[in-house]
C-alpha cells in the first residue's frame, strides 16, 4: 500500500495549481461553448444548477454556471474541494445526511444544497483543474445512465479546455517565430547595404571590393538558410515531409557537403578532416539527407572556435550506415542534452564569429533522419569538451 506524507500532498497541490495557472482559465470572460454545455447538462439531467468550476488556492471560481448568479465561493473542505481530489465520480445523494458534507455551509445555510454530482476535470498530465458538477436542492438518486451523461459532457468540456490551451500555445509559438525571424534577419540585412556603400567608396581597390562582395554573399546565404529552416519547419509541423527515395552513395554525398562547407571553415582557420569507407550505399532522399549533413557540418563550424579541427566520418555496420560530425567546440551541458532537437531551442553554446541561428536546425534534422527510419544522437563530455553528432541510417544491402 502506497502512503503519502503531508509534504508529498503539498507538492502535488503546488504542481496542480501551477498547471491550473498554465491553462490561463481563471478570471476569463464567459465563453459560449462552455455555457452551452452547462445548460445542456442541466436540461438532460433535470437539475437546476450545472457548473464548470476551477479550484484555486483559496477560492473556487466558476468558468461557466447555469442556474446560479455568484461567480466564485471560498474554498473549504467537502463538495467542490473534495471533487477536485477525486479520481472518478464524486457523488452525494443527500448532503444533509452524508458525513462528508452535512456540516458544509452550502448544506447547513440558506442555499440548502442536497444533491451534488461531479467529475474532475483531469488534464493529460493527470492534474485535476476543477470539476464539472450538477447540483440540486432536493435529494435524489443518480442512475448509471445519468452518470454516463455527466461524464460524457465532462469529457467534451475537457476537450474544449485542451483545445483552448493548444490554441494559446500555437499563438505564442507563431509570435516566437516572428520575433526569431526578425532578429535573425536583421543583422544580415543590415550588412548588405553597408557593404554595398563601401564597395562604392572602395571601387578602386579590387581586393577590398572582393572582400565586401564575399561578405554580402555570406550575409545573403545566411538569410536563405534562415528562411529555408522556417519553411521546412512549417512543412514538418503540417506533417508534409515527403521523401523521394533512391539508391545513394553516402560517401560521395557527405564528401560533397564537406567540400561545400570548406570555404566557411577556412575563414575561421578550421580544418575539416573527412574519412569514409569506399562507396557506402544506402536508400534515401538525396536532398533531405544533404540538408541533414549540411546542418551538422555547418553547426560544427559555427560553434567551434577559430583554428580548431572538425572530423566527419562515414562508417558501415552490419545493419546501418553511421555518419559522425565531431568538433572541438563548446560542448554540451547536461541541460543542453535535455533540450537537444527541440524547436526554437537555444543551447548554451554561442556562434564564435557572429553567425546566427533560428534554433530550428536540429529539430529539422531529427525529423528528417527519423523519416528515413534512422536515428540521431549526440555525445559530449561536457562544457568545453567538444561534441559529436551521429546519424544512423538503414544500410542498403542490394
Amino acid at each position: 500500500m502506497v502512503t503519502h506524507t503531508a509534504q508529498d500532498l503539498v507538492s502535488v497541490e503546488d504542481e496542480r495549481i501551477k498547471t491550473l495557472y498554465n491553462y490561463d482559465l481563471l478570471d476569463t470572460p464567459p465563453e459560449v461553448p462552455f455555457d452551452k454545455l452547462t445548460r445542456l447538462a442541466a436540461n438532460l439531467l433535470k437539475v437546476p444548477i450545472a457548473i464548470i468550476l476551477l479550484v484555486d488556492k483559496e477560492r473556487i471560481w466558476f468558468k461557466s454556471k447555469y442556474g446560479l448568479e455568484t461567480r466564485q465561493i471560498d474554498r473549504e473542505e467537502g463538495l467542490c474541494d473534495s471533487a477536485v481530489l477525486a479520481e472518478d465520480l464524486y457523488l452525494v445523494e443527500n448532503a444533509a445526511a452524508d458525513p462528508r458534507t452535512m456540516g458544509h455551509r452550502l448544506v447547513t445555510g440558506t442555499f440548502g444544497l442536497r444533491f451534488y454530482a461531479a467529475y474532475p476535470l483531469k488534464t493529460r498530465d493527470g492534474y485535476n483543474l476543477g470539476a464539472f458538477c450538477v447540483i440540486s436542492k432536493e435529494p435524489r438518486k443518480m442512475s448509471r445512465e445519468d452518470s454516463e451523461i455527466l461524464r460524457d459532457i465532462r469529457d467534451i468540456v475537457m476537450h474544449n479546455i485542451e483545445l483552448r490551451l493548444t490554441s494559446k500555445l500555437s499563438a505564442a509559438r507563431q509570435q516566437q517565430i516572428l520575433n526569431t525571424t526578425a532578429h535573425d534577419l536583421k543583422n544580415p540585412l543590415t550588412t548588405i547595404p553597408v557593404r554595398a556603400d563601401l564597395i562604392k567608396m572602395k571601387k578602386n581597390n579590387p581586393e577590398m571590393v572582393d572582400t565586401m562582395c564575399d561578405q554580402i554573399k555570406v550575409a545573403s546565404l545566411n538569410m536563405v538558410r534562415i528562411i529555408d529552416e522556417l519553411l521546412q519547419s512549417g512543412s514538418m509541423e503540417s506533417d508534409q515531409v515527403h521523401l523521394l527515395m533512391m539508391k545513394l552513395n553516402v560517401s560521395f554525398l557527405v564528401s560533397n557537403v564537406v567540400s561545400m562547407n570548406l570555404p566557411l571553415a577556412e575563414r575561421k582557420g578550421q580544418t575539416i578532416h573527412f574519412s569514409s569507407e569506399m562507396d557506402v550505399m544506402a536508400t534515401g532522399d538525396e536532398g533531405k539527407l544533404n540538408e541533414v549533413i549540411d546542418n551538422l557540418v555547418n553547426n560544427a563550424i559555427k560553434y567551434s572556435p577559430l583554428n580548431t579541427n572538425i572530423y566527419v566520418r562515414v562508417k558501415t555496420f552490419p545493419n546501418h550506415v553511421l555518419i559522425e560530425v565531431e568538433d572541438e567546440g563548446q560542448g554540451l551541458t547536461a541541460e543542453d542534452k535535455k533540450q537537444l532537437f527541440q524547436r526554437f531551442t537555444r543551447l548554451s553554446a554561442r556562434p564564435t564569429a557572429g553567425e546566427h541561428s533560428t534554433g530550428l536546425g536540429l529539430s529539422i534534422v531529427k525529423t528528417l533522419v527519423e523519416a528515413h527510419g534512422g536515428r540521431i544522437f549526440a555525445e559530449s563530455a561536457g562544457k568545453g569538451s567538444g561534441a559529436k553528432f551521429s546519424v544512423e541510417l538503414p544500410l542498403r544491402t542490394n
